[in-house]
């Protein structure tokens, strides 16, 4: 996902919750309904929240991303014990202690938690549901990269997946779910684009 792209996933991301809360809202047989409609606006929505979480995290470890990203190729073609060669070890702690202390953490988290805040309107009620996503998805990143540090060089990754989760927790403290008051209004608009899909 590049830059420009960020943009309409926030669309896709928005428009389809509000359009699955609103027929929720209106109870089971309207749900029932649009079943199939809310199957799709469900699929929209995961792929466009996966494509936004992957380039709001890549953003804003831009340099681990990089260098997780090197030691997998160089794994998978010459195995674990080549990469060092590649990338030494004494580069991999030194990028690792500059990019991924606790403190650098902290800053780019909560730095990342301001940002989706602009991104995603508040009275829609996705931000607390998009940050849930993402921490989950932080947490299975960091903990590939961790499993990578540990297998090659033999380094604990500090702080650690966990340690990234209660970070995240934490930094996104004030967000608590509520319910969409936008997706309503909006939601119908959407039944007729959807269901005109399916003609």
């Amino acid at each position: 996902t590049t830059d420009q792209e960020y943009g309409s996933n926030v669309m896709q991301m928005e428009n389809t919750y509000y359009f699955t809360q609103a027929i929720k809202q209106r109870g089971s047989s309207i749900a029932d309904l649009f079943s199939k409609q809310m199957a799709k606006a469900n699929a929209i929505c995961k792929e466009s929240t996966d494509a936004y979480l992957g380039w709001m995290i890549k953003k804003e470890f831009t340099t681990l991303h990089e260098l997780f990203s090197k030691l997998s190729k160089i794994r998978k073609e010459f195995g674990d014990k080549e990469v060092p060669e590649h990338v030494p070890k004494q580069h991999f702690v030194k990028t690792l202690t500059k990019e991924a202390s606790r403190e650098i953490l902290k800053d780019r988290i909560s730095s990342m938690h301001s940002r989706m805040g602009k991104h995603l309107s508040e009275e829609g009620g996705l931000l607390p549901v998009a940050w849930k996503a993402l921490v989950k998805v932080l947490f299975e990143w960091f903990g590939r990269w961790e499993k990578l540090s540990s297998s090659i060089y033999k380094h604990k990754l500090d702080p650690g997946a966990l340690d990234v989760v209660r970070i995240a927790k934490a930094a996104g403290g004030a967000s608590k779910p509520r319910a969409s008051q936008g997706g309503s209004e909006f939601g119908f608009k959407s039944i007729l684009a959807l269901k005109n899909r399916d003609k």
